[in-house]
């Protein structure tokens, strides 16, 4: 089988045995296919603040046939899913085309929706939980930490032939966790501060169990090991239970990249989708040409921890770490060689406009830099999410509604 099914295409008792950590089967993919999931946030027109839509909006979306629309945890959240894709020009046509129809059936319910990592001011105790089994035994398991799960990001699945080198590929992929933080930031306010970070979300995330970094692993055999330990101690039931920021998905023969805020526009997505792949691309390559490259190196994941770090506070400005003698450059400049050694390989897979339009790296204006100017500018919370939607509707090609902004002061961060 060269690519993974499609998650509609299999019975829910088959999903579920596939995703039962002690039958770790991993289904290879022989080309380098990719899946993308964005999650949206369901805003109230008025207010600007996250509103518990999503039961309307997916009843609606289902009545209209609209594919690839599910729930997530928390009712104000919906996520737009591609399907199998052989390239980024695929997956652009499927998440312009979905996100647009599930946005004009969310405006017919008197929603917005909009893309961040976090939203600004919403106060995280009145979220609702979508009523699912499966989330209500994550709310039971995480308690109060469920509540600080509302935050929005971009998971990219890439295809990969074994698990082997699912392992091995995650292992060197850790060293470029920093950039995909810089590139995508965009969530510098929660809960009505200004955090002074660029990315809220990813040091926020890291408060839950089983995420964060990777664990390393020299091998599949290693990781379905750990994985059985973890189902015999009860710690985790699925797979879905493991949040870290890159995690193998056996049933789909991926990789998942889950470390990235979901960026303000779809356009500025589909360039993170590209560099991913070609990363990817990239490390299969390398284990395929050099196998003794999964071997541990320990230096890559202490000094990834601590750029890990920096590229959530500083984001693009960040002083990034090269080598464990300490020498450093910033993360700017760090990227720009990185894409420029990618550009080839997106090239040979049909998707080399994408990174190109991250060209020059040096003037990139990240989602969480523009979120400060435009509060800077306007000095409104209601402003600022007028500004998010104002983003993502002229991505789509749609006219923005109107609507009076708030006066709703920003709690500045001083640092």
């Amino acid at each position: 089988m060269d690519t993974p099914p499609q998650v509609a295409d299999v019975p829910p008792e088959a999903m579920q045995a596939a995703a039962r950590v002690d039958e770790l089967h991993f289904n290879p993919s022989l080309e380098p296919t990719i899946g993308v999931e964005v999650e949206l946030q369901i805003l109230d027109r008025e207010t600007g603040d996250l509103t518990p839509g999503a039961v309307r909006t997916l009843k609606a979306c289902h009545e209209e046939k609209v594919e690839g629309v599910v729930a997530e945890l928390m009712q104000s959240m919906i996520e737009v899913k591609t399907g199998i894709c052989a390239n980024v020009d695929e997956a652009r046509e499927q998440l312009f085309t979905r996100i647009h129809k599930v946005r004009n059936i969310a405006s017919s319910l008197g929603y917005e929706l909009a893309l961040a990592g976090t939203h600004p001011f919403h106060r995280t105790t009145g979220s609702t939980v979508f009523p699912d089994e499966r989330y209500e035994r994550i709310l039971d398991r995480l308690a109060w930490l469920a509540y600080q799960r509302v935050m929005f990001g971009l998971h990219v699945h890439v295809g990969v032939p074994s698990g082997d080198i699912a392992i091995g590929v995650i292992n060197l992929m850790v060293q470029y966790v920093p950039h995909l933080i810089a590139l995508s930031a965009n969530s510098p306010f929660w809960q009505g501060v200004d955090t002074g970070l660029a990315s809220s979300r990813v040091a926020l995330y890291r408060l839950l169990p089983h995420a964060g970094l990777p664990l390393y692993f020299g091998n599949w055999k290693e990781f379905r090991n750990y994985c059985k330990v973890m189902k015999d101690c009860k710690t985790i039931d699925s797979f879905k239970d493991i949040y870290w920021d890159i995690r193998p998905r056996p049933d789909f023969g991926t990789i998942e990249f889950r470390i990235c805020d979901i960026p303000m526009t779809i356009t500025e997505t589909l360039r993170l989708v590209a560099l991913i792949r070609a990363l990817t691309v990239s490390c299969i390559r390398l284990l395929q040409g050099k196998p003794r490259s999964r071997g541990r190196d320990i230096r890559r994941h202490w000094i990834a921890v601590e750029n890990k770090w920096l590229a959530t506070r500083y984001g693009m400005n960040a002083l990034y770490i090269r080598t464990p003698t300490g020498k450093r450059r910033t993360l700017a400049s760090d990227l720009a060689d990185l894409i420029d050694r990618m550009i080839p390989i997106a090239r040979e897979l049909g998707d080399e406009k994408y990174l190109t339009g991250f060209k020059p790296v040096d003037k990139i204006e990240t989602g969480a830099t523009r979120q400060r100017q435009h509060y800077r500018d306007k000095g409104n919370w209601k402003g600022l999410t007028d500004f998010l939607v104002q983003q993502l509707l002229n991505d789509l090609g749609i006219p923005l509604p109107t609507g009076a902004p708030g006066d709703v002061p920003v709690e500045a961060y001083q640092g």
